[in-house]
């Protein structure tokens, strides 16, 4: 379906419809002419800055990942508390159902 008959069939008359395209293609040039700016802006930076040192970059990520990692020992510790934490949670869960249940019998082959 061709647009314009898209427009004046949405109901816009002929002159609306011309209208509308108007001001979508001064718009788009609008949008067109910031984009631009904002890439010679953001080239103007980089040209300032200077090539990268890629080896510094990978000095300055060693040493946040040396800083982000927690000592073994404190791991090991952390682990542990956790599966204390688990296992308290099952045996009070054994003996729960054991209290429930005191009477009944577990079946054991012979």
């Amino acid at each position: 379906m061709n647009q314009e008959k898209v427009l004046i069939f949405g109901g816009f008359t002929e002159e609306e419809a011309e209208a509308i395209k108007e001001a979508a293609r001064i718009w788009a040039e609008r949008v067109r002419i910031a984009v631009e700016e904002a890439v010679a802006a953001l080239a103007r930076i980089l040209s300032q800055i200077g090539p990268p040192d890629l080896e510094a970059l990978d000095d300055i990520r060693e040493e946040l990942e040396k800083i982000g990692r927690e000592p073994s020992a404190r791991r090991r510790k952390m682990e542990r508390s956790r599966a204390q934490a688990i296992e308290q949670r099952y045996r009070a869960e054994i003996h729960r159902v054991e209290r429930e249940r005191f009477c009944r019998r577990i079946y054991k082959p012979p």
